[in-house]
């Protein structure tokens, strides 16, 4: 019989040190993800503190500047120099739908929050503002899967409870449901639910680039959203003053620029449900920055509530962020 010799080329077996292996991707280092934990948590304290001046410098350049105009100049001027930093590759047109809703609902908070603030107190403000930690826990457990755990939980009704006790200081029940003060705090609350609708929004926006480059088109949005209001005859009724600009300024650079960048980062290395509870301790910083820049006393409700905000905040910051931190990589 012929012996049949088969065309196809030999396949050489591959010895052992010669065969390709995978290797699988190393496991997350605990020390490391720590350490960006604490450094988001870090973050969030600071956005809390800018955020708590921002209710003192609203109220006073509000003195000086429509609502309208103020909006647009801080939405403005964050999109125009995020834009720079963000490089050739930051666009001021969103590629994604939730760059459209988070700039959006960015916008519509500004404009609501402006006419709010002006109706009612800047301490009554910082009490109902506080919806939002409601709403951001809420959203963020239900659009981005977030997990709502017994110590989140815990922590979020203390400080809550620890913000609404230092927000009744010297606040009659009256104060709050007074004709004016009522609609000025339901514009506020609305502000919030804006808000939160725009903080989970940006967390869903694809990463694709740096920081600049993630909000840039969101804040270009929430500029444009914002303009509408200026074709209103009061938006140009504008008397300025020293104090009223130098506020302005304040609410630029450090109210909005500093901290909407801060809050950006801190996004990419905390749960939002978690930077939620922490930036309800905006109610005690506010309060400092009024006793030193309006000379308002503090009294002792004022450091029962503020003790009670701490407690919940530090409930939230201990659970186990090396833990958390791996769960959030994988």
């Amino acid at each position: 019989m012929a012996k049949v010799v088969s065309l196809e080329p030999v396949k050489r077996r591959q010895r052992p040190h010669q065969r390709r292996t995978q290797r699988a991707a190393p496991p997350p280092d605990p020390a490391a993800l720590a350490r960006q934990h604490w450094w988001g948590l870090g973050l969030a304290a600071l956005a809390a503190a800018l955020w708590g001046l921002a209710p003192v410098a609203t109220k006073a350049a509000l003195a000086g500047y429509s609502p309208e105009l103020i909006s647009v100049l801080r939405l403005g001027t964050a999109a125009m120099l995020f834009r720079i930093l963000g490089g050739t590759r930051a666009h001021l047109w969103p590629r994604s739908i939730w760059s459209w809703i988070g700039g959006i609902a960015l916008g519509a908070d500004f404009v609501v929050y402006n006419y709010g603030l002006r109706l009612t107190d800047a301490g009554v403000s910082g009490l109902v503002i506080n919806i939002e930690l409601v709403t951001t826990i809420a959203l963020a457990v239900w659009l981005l899967g977030e997990r709502l755990t017994r110590r989140r939980a815990w922590g979020s009704a203390m400080t809550l409870a620890g913000a609404i006790y230092v927000g009744l200081d010297g606040i009659h029940l009256g104060d709050l449901v007074a004709r004016e003060r009522l609609i000025g705090n339901v514009l506020v609350m609305l502000a919030g639910v804006f808000w939160s609708v725009f903080a989970v929004a940006q967390r869903k926006v694809p990463r694709g680039g740096n920081l600049f480059q993630l909000v840039t088109p969101i804040f270009f949005v929430a500029a444009v959203t914002t303009v509408p209001g200026l074709l209103l005859p009061a938006a140009w009724y504008n008397p300025a003053g020293i104090e009223p600009t130098i506020m302005l300024l304040v609410l630029v650079v450090a109210c909005t620029l500093s901290v909407y960048a801060a809050y950006a980062r801190a996004q990419e290395l905390v749960d939002v449900s978690v930077l939620a509870i922490v930036l309800a301790s905006i109610p005690v910083f506010a309060v400092i920055f009024a006793w030193l820049l309006l000379a308002e006393p503090i009294t002792s409700r004022v450091i029962v509530g503020g003790a009670a905000i701490l407690v919940g905040v530090v409930l939230i910051t201990i659970e186990r962020p090396a833990t958390a931190a791996i769960e959030r990589a994988q």
